[in-house]
């Protein structure tokens, strides 16, 4: 009496024009087919050695799109703010869903995810003639290769088929956008002559903070004895809403940073100016009424203000852009202007910045001849 097989026992036998093997794992029972019957042993002690590795997994009918919900449900929500995990929940929606999301989670593969990407990233699905930058692709990757990371140590799929995936050539990123240092001194000379409400705005070009950071600066993160300012918390935006959460946009982003000794006269004369009965979140850049101002509304008014001074506007970004520039070109090495950006490694600024460094770099060339 033959009785019930053993874990990782198969037996072999004819099927049709070929092969068949049969064996229990965990068990469950799988089958294989092959032409011949040395085909069928190879796939067989494949099964075998999977299983011995810990690599096997259970068959299911999980799709990407159900898995990355869960993902996003069970791992992601938990440790971003919520206007961070809309914007991962966006990016998945727009990009991964529509290409992967009806696909079975367990029949991924590099090939499939390669070809995948090359139709999501070389035309936008909503404006035919717009395509992705690097940047963009390199983003919805990176997130999508940590989802299914998750995926294999639930125990869904046997290894991460996002390992060793290319992308296809996209549009470059888009070049750094910075004032010129003519158009800086129209600027700076301008905002030395406006409201407080605009004061903002020559503390973005003289400092290169991002504006959420000095949207949500308070008058605790001001240190006027020691010249410096204390970047700990952004302002982030649900609905429309304004809100300060209390870390910055990445790790390392929460810095401390220097201050001129013109841009904390400016501060000491706003601080002068303000009535703190009504400031009550002793906000250093508040609105008209003390409130949290809103980037639409910021956007709004510098636009405006550039059309008064007859420069190019080039958004807010661009004045942190300007900042770090005039710095570059002023000779302060990449690592103190990379940590006082907040940006993560030297590398990243080094990226964003690498024709500024590589006219410093011929300048520096320049100066040498003297000493031939």
């Amino acid at each position: 009496m033959s009785g019930r097989r053993s874990n990782g026992e198969g037996s072999i036998g004819r099927h049709q024009n070929g092969w068949r093997g049969r064996i229990v794992i965990d068990g469950q029972r799988r089958s294989v087919s092959g032409k011949t019957k040395q085909e069928v042993i190879e796939k067989l002690n494949a099964l075998r050695a999977e299983s011995y590795m810990g690599m096997y997994v259970r068959k299911n009918s999980l799709t990407v799109e159900e898995w990355v919900r869960a993902w996003l449900k069970r791992y992601v929500e938990p440790k971003v703010t919520e206007s961070t995990l809309k914007g991962y929940t966006a990016m998945f929606n727009n990009h991964i869903i529509p290409v992967f999301g009806h696909l079975s989670l367990q029949n991924l593969s590099k090939p499939i995810l390669e070809e995948g990407y090359a139709a999501m990233f070389q035309k936008n699905l909503k404006h035919k003639d717009a395509t992705y930058s690097h940047s963009t692709a390199n983003a919805v990757a990176v997130q999508f290769k940590k989802c299914l990371e998750e995926a294999v140590a639930n125990g869904l799929i046997p290894k991460n088929p996002h390992i060793g995936v290319h992308l296809h050539k996209l549009r470059p990123a888009k070049k750094v956008e910075a004032y010129t240092a003519t158009e800086q001194k129209i600027i700076v000379d301008h905002l030395k002559q406006s409201d407080d409400l605009r004061q903002i705005y020559f503390f973005l070009i003289s400092t290169g903070l991002r504006i959420g950071e000095a949207s949500a600066l308070t008058w605790d993160d001001i240190d006027f004895e020691n010249r410096t300012v204390n970047i700990n918390k952004t302002v982030v935006e649900i609905s429309g809403n304004p809100q300060i959460a209390d870390r910055t946009k990445t790790p390392s982003g929460t810095r401390k940073i220097a201050l001129s000794a013109k841009v904390l006269d400016v501060l000491e004369g706003l601080h002068h100016r303000q009535n703190e009965r009504l400031n009550i979140r002793n906000l250093v850049f508040p609105s008209n009424v003390y409130t949290i101002r809103t980037q639409a509304n910021l956007r709004t008014m510098w636009a405006k203000e550039c059309e008064k001074m007859g420069v190019p506007y080039k958004g807010l970004h661009a004045l942190r852009h300007t900042w770090a520039t005039r710095a570059l070109e002023c000779g302060i090495d990449v690592k103190t202007v990379s940590v006082m950006l907040g940006h993560k490694n030297v590398v990243t600024t080094m990226n964003i910045y690498q024709d500024s460094l590589q006219d410093h770099q011929l300048d520096s060339i320049d100066k040498l001849d003297r000493f031939i």
